[in-house]
């Protein structure tokens, strides 16, 4: 009996989900288009698998209808540093969470993504839940905003070269009012009936996060979130120190 050619032990679809990874992690953005000519394959083909990396959460899609990197793929450069900016700053969390009465929030800026790296939740039902793990357009929520606004424009300009969403010099004058102002705030922007409010935050090694408390739009609304904000600065001043 003659033996037959060898078959190749590779598994195209699974190949080809791989290799979407690798473009998640090598430049933190996935264009269907893009990736379908570096794969060979249709765009249909790779709507397909990124909507399968969304579901497990390896993948977020943003309104521009590109991808990002969602929480379930790990990011080893940053992990460890990640990782001990949580353990740092968790008891400012904690002060901030009784201060307010609210969910807070530790957040990084990450090019044009906002990351959640921990949340603190209230004990009572009406709350917003833990947001650890996600990671957003940094100008539609709180957190993020308050962060794009310390940076200068030249930095922020590139970040949104690639955005057809977002209009970079009606963006850059909103965060000139954000850092005069010194807080941001969110309404509905990343989440419907949710209501957020941001100040920048800086530890010992002078690592900027964001310290954000949000709750829901019903009970947390604008007027409710503005007289958060004393309380809010006194617990982050005081961990600054």
């Amino acid at each position: 009996m003659q033996q037959g050619a060898r078959s190749s032990p590779i598994v195209e679809a699974a190949d080809h989900v791989l290799t979407l990874l690798e473009i998640l992690r090598r430049d933190n953005a996935l264009h269907i288009h893009a990736a379908a000519r570096e794969l060979g394959v249709a765009p249909s083909t790779v709507h397909r698998l990124t909507q399968t990396l969304v579901f497990r959460g390896y993948a977020v899609r943003r309104p521009d209808r590109t991808y990002v990197p969602g929480p379930a793929l790990p990011r080893s450069p940053f992990d460890a540093t990640w990782r001990t900016l949580a353990g740092q700053w968790r008891p400012v969390l904690e002060d901030a969470s009784r201060a307010t009465g609210e969910t807070v929030h530790l957040v990084v800026r990450e090019g044009d993504s906002a990351v959640f790296l921990d949340s603190v939740v209230p004990s009572h039902a009406l709350s917003v839940g833990s947001r650890a793990g996600t990671r957003l357009p940094a100008e539609r929520n709180s957190g993020g905003k308050v962060l794009l606004a310390h940076l200068s424009h030249a930095v922020v300009r590139p970040l949104y070269a690639q955005r057809a969403d977002v209009d970079v010099e009606e963006l850059l004058g909103y965060l000139d009012s954000i850092r005069c102002q010194g807080f941001a705030l969110s309404v509905a922007e990343s989440e419907r009936g949710i209501t957020a409010i941001g100040v920048q935050a800086r530890g010992a090694a002078g690592q900027p996060v964001a310290i954000a408390v949000s709750g829901p739009s019903a009970r947390f609304d604008r007027r409710r979130a503005l007289a958060t904000l004393p309380a809010l600065k006194e617990v982050v001043a005081s961990a600054s120190e």
